[in-house]
């Protein structure tokens, strides 16, 4: 058996595809299978995987087998068909360093006790480099805080996971239409499942364009989506609440993601906007005052806009946990983190060098 899975949900991507699946077959560490699980693309994606699985039997491609879609349906098939120890995701435009699952791979071995590991993303658009720019940088603060101000600390690519963890999670949430990454990293830190985290960055995740140079995450704007958000907000309420960690910090920032939501909601439609706002008062996590100043400037937007009343508006939050990130995007490479393909060799006395264990946040 393999010691690790890849696996890659794909849509799409027949132009992309080759490059990630190159990146595979180019890892020192050599005992691994990749899964391609293909959302029954319009492309050649499928064909693209089905060539690379007869060239290398650790390939396999595979179609989506139920009629609910999506990457997280892709993902949780994967883990289902996944027969290695560790699980690492990868989407179908994204890359891995050649030492990628070798150190992964080591570094989880050396830490028998943790469920998951975490490594550094870089962006980039075209070609790796072209950006030099993180994910997102580690900080001292807490990871669930952080992730709950939409200050998401990894990306999927960024954990390698022993399937034993993805399945005391139940896998990934196929109700969400995005957000589907944050959660699972969410709902694992609320579960309380002991990770580490080292300073380097193996994976590459292209980030800015599709394959017809256009935006991505425009349809995260979509009803849909920010109905489906809001369920997951108030998910993560119950969740956290039986976890024993709604405190008042974890109450302020849950605030804040529903006051950030309806204002993504005023642009389109102000009695949405005003729904979740409310739904947020009947949850207890803001108080009367708070709900009523914050229907007036979602009114005052509808009646007046502007710059200005959209200043007010993000200035005003319960708590003031306004969702922001002084990180996110904005850490330039080679500042704090080693190149995996540069960095220590794995240890092998029980611990990983720069791993930093975290309990429960």
């Amino acid at each position: 058996m393999p010691r690790v899975s890849v696996i890659i949900p794909c849509y799409n991507r027949a132009d992309l595809l080759p490059f990630t699946l190159d990146s595979v077959r180019a890892q020192t560490f050599g005992d691994w299978e990749a899964i391609v699980v293909d959302d029954h693309s319009q492309d050649k994606s499928l064909e693209v995987a089905q060539r690379y699985a007869r060239e290398d039997s650790r390939i396999r491609a595979v179609k989506r087998q139920t009629d609910r879609k999506g990457g997280n349906v892709c993902r949780n098939q994967g883990i289902v068909l996944a027969r290695g120890e560790y699980v690492v995701f990868l989407d179908s435009d994204d890359l891995l360093s050649p030492s990628c699952l070798e150190h992964r791979v080591a570094a989880m071995d050396n830490t028998p006790d943790c469920g998951f590991g975490v490594y550094q993303t870089e962006l980039f658009v075209k070609a790796i480099g072209d950006r030099r720019v993180l994910w997102n940088a580690y900080t001292d603060s807490n990871d669930l805080h952080r992730f709950l101000s939409l200050d998401g600390v990894w990306l999927t690519t960024g954990p390698i996971w022993r399937k034993q963890a993805l399945s005391q999670l139940g896998g990934f949430d196929e109700n969400l239409l995005s957000y589907q990454d944050w959660a699972i990293h969410v709902q694992a830190l609320i579960a309380g499942i002991k990770y580490f985290k080292e300073p380097i960055r193996d994976n590459f995740h292209r980030f800015g364009y599709d394959l017809n140079r256009q935006l991505c995450g425009v349809s995260n704007f979509h009803p849909d989506h920010l109905n489906s958000r809001e369920e997951l907000f108030v998910k993560i309420f119950y969740d956290l609440q039986a976890a024993g960690l709604l405190d008042h910090e974890m109450g302020g920032r849950l605030a804040g993601l529903f006051w950030w939501l309806a204002g993504q909601w005023q642009f389109q439609n102000v009695r949405a906007a005003d729904k979740v706002w409310h739904r947020a008062a009947g949850l207890g996590l803001c108080s009367p005052r708070q709900y009523l100043e914050g229907r007036l400037l979602l009114r005052l937007y509808c009646l007046r806009g502007g710059r200005r009343v959209g200043k007010l508006i993000q200035r005003f939050c319960p708590l003031h946990n306004w969702p922001s990130s002084n990180h996110l995007y904005k850490t330039p490479v080679g500042r704090t983190e080693p190149d995996a393909a540069s960095s220590h060799p794995p240890r092998t006395d029980g611990k990983s060098k720069q791993a930093h264990l975290e309990a429960k946040s």
